[in-house]
C-alpha cells in the first residue's frame, strides 16, 4: 500500500490543515507513515512565527529531500509564503509549494493534484476526534509590530456563517463533542447577523451534547459586554484565552496592540467575575525597548490577574516585521533572565490554580482512553485531566464523564472516575 508522511509545525490552523490533508489521503487509499524513504508523498506544514519552528521545518525539508525526490514533497504553510527560494535550494526546483495564504479548500485541491487522488468532503478530520476544528477567520490585518502572520497568511478573510453553521451541525451529528472555532483575531468576525458572539449564540442553540470555545481573540476588538454575553452561553467552555503580551502601556503601543492596560483590565475582570471560569494568556518577554520598569509592570499584571496558565515566549526578530528594525533591542542575556524569572511566577500560579481543584468534581471530555493506566481528557474549563477509570465501563474518546480530583500539578489535574 502506498504511504504518506505529514509533518506539522506551529499553530492550531496547521493542525487542522494537516489533519484535513491526511484524512483525504487516507480516504484515497494511502496509509500514513513516519518512514520517509518509503513514502509516496511527504507533506511539510510550516510555521514562521518563531525562528525555532521555522528552522526545524527547513531542517526536516532537508531530511525529506535526501530520502525522496522533490516532486514527491509538498512544502506548505507560513514559511512556504515567506521563503520559497530557500526551500527550493534545499529540495530542488521540482518541490511542490503551497503558500500559507491558501485556504483549506485550495490546499486540498493542490495536494489532490500532486497525489492524483480524489478530493474528499470538507468534513471535520476524524484524526482530531473528539474535537472538530472549524475555521472562521483566515489571515490578519492587525499589524502587530512583532508578528509575521499578516505577510505569511495574507489579508483577513471571513468564512460564510452558513458554512460555519453547517460544519458545526454536521460535526455534532457525527459525534464530535467539542467545537473549536479558529481565527487570527477571531473576534473581528462579522456577518450579516452580527459579530462573533452572535454567531456563537446561534451555535449554542444547536441540538446535541457538545462544548465549544474559540482561539484566539484580540483584546482591542472585544467589549466587556461581549465577554459577559459569551459567558452566559450554555455550551461554552468555561475558559477565555485573552492574550496580554505585555503589562506596560508603552510596550503595548510599540507593539501596536491598540489597547491599554485599562482596556484589558475591564475584560479580565469580566472573566474573573464568573465562578469557575479560567483565564489564560500569552506574554512576550524582551520586546525592543522593554525596560526593567516595563518588565515589572508585566510581572505585576500576572500577579494581579492570577492567570491560570501563561504561554510565555522570548522575543525574537522575525525578518520583515517592524520590530526587527527597532534599534533598542534588549540584550539576549537580559531576555533570558527575565524569561526565567517570569516563568517561575507563572509556573507557581499554574500549580496553585490546579492544586486548588483538589476535592472537587469536574466534567471531563475523554480525549484518549486507555485499557491500562490513566485515561486522558479535558475539563470544561480547558484543563488537562488524567484519571483512573473505576466505573467498570469501557470509556471511548468523546464520552463525557465526572471526575473527582485528587490533586493537581502544573500540567493539569489527576483524579478518579467512579460513576
Amino acid at each position: 500500500m502506498p504511504t504518506f508522511v505529514v509533518k506539522t509545525f506551529g499553530c492550531q490552523f496547521n493542525e487542522l490543515y494537516s489533519a484535513s490533508v491526511a484524512d483525504m489521503l487516507e480516504r484515497a487509499g494511502l496509509e500514513q507513515s513516519t518512514v520517509l524513504d518509503q513514502a509516496s508523498l511527504v507533506v511539510i506544514n510550516t510555521c514562521a512565527v518563531r525562528e525555532k519552528a521555522e528552522e526545524k521545518a527547513f531542517s526536516f525539508l532537508g531530511e525529506a529531500a535526501r530520502a525522496v525526490d522533490a516532486s514527491r514533497i509538498i512544502f506548505m504553510g507560513c514559511s512556504a509564503t515567506l521563503d520559497q527560494e530557500r526551500a527550493k535550494r534545499i529540495a530542488g526546483r521540482e518541490l511542490n509549494i503551497i503558500p500559507g495564504t491558501a485556504g483549506v479548500e485550495e490546499v486540498l485541491a493542490r495536494v489532490q493534484s500532486v497525489a492524483a487522488c480524489v478530493q474528499s468532503d470538507l468534513a471535520a478530520p476524524r484524526s482530531l476526534f473528539p474535537t472538530a476544528d472549524i475555521e472562521v477567520v483566515r489571515g490578519c490585518e492587525s499589524e502587530c509590530t512583532y508578528c509575521i502572520v499578516p505577510r505569511a497568511r495574507g489579508r483577513e478573510t471571513v468564512v460564510d456563517a452558513g458554512v460555519i453553521l453547517r460544519e458545526a451541525e454536521e460535526s455534532i451529528q457525527h459525534g464530535f463533542r467539542e467545537l473549536l472555532l479558529l481565527g487570527q483575531n477571531i473576534n473581528r468576525y462579522h456577518w450579516n447577523g452580527g459579530g462573533l458572539i452572535d454567531l456563537l449564540s446561534v451555535i449554542d442553540r444547536l441540538n446535541g451534547d457538545f462544548w465549544f470555545w474559540f482561539l484566539s481573540p484580540h483584546p482591542a476588538y472585544f467589549r466587556r459586554t461581549e465577554v459577559e454575553c459569551f459567558m452566559q452561553l450554555n455550551h461554552a467552555e468555561r475558559h477565555v484565552h485573552l492574550p496580554l503580551q505585555s503589562g506596560s502601556d508603552s510596550i503595548l503601543r510599540r507593539m501596536n496592540r491598540r489597547y491599554s492596560m485599562a482596556d484589558y483590565d475591564a475584560l479580565a475582570r469580566a472573566v474573573r467575575s464568573g465562578q469557575g471560569w479560567r483565564l489564560t494568556t500569552d506574554i512576550i518577554v524582551g520586546f525592543p525597548g522593554e525596560t526593567d520598569e516595563d518588565f515589572e509592570a508585566t510581572v505585576a499584571a500576572v500577579h494581579r490577574y492570577q492567570f491560570d496558565e501563561v504561554f510565555l515566549a522570548k522575543y525574537s526578530d522575525r525578518p520583515g516585521t517592524p520590530s526587527s528594525t527597532m534599534r533598542d533591542k534588549v540584550p539576549r542575556k537580559t531576555i533570558d533572565e527575565r524569561h526565567s524569572a517570569l516563568l517561575r511566577v507563572v509556573q507557581d500560579l499554574s500549580l496553585r490554580s490546579n492544586a486548588g481543584m483538589a476535592g472537587r468534581s469536574v466534567d471531563v471530555l475523554v480525549v484518549k482512553a486507555a485499557a491500562l493506566g490513566m485515561t486522558f481528557g479535558k475539563s470544561r474549563d480547558g484543563r488537562n485531566v488524567w484519571f483512573d477509570n473505576q466505573t467498570g465501563m469501557s470509556l471511548r474518546p468523546g464520552s463525557f464523564v465526572r471526575v473527582t480530583v485528587d490533586h493537581g500539578s502544573r500540567e493539569g489535574l489527576y483524579g478518579v472516575c467512579i460513576d
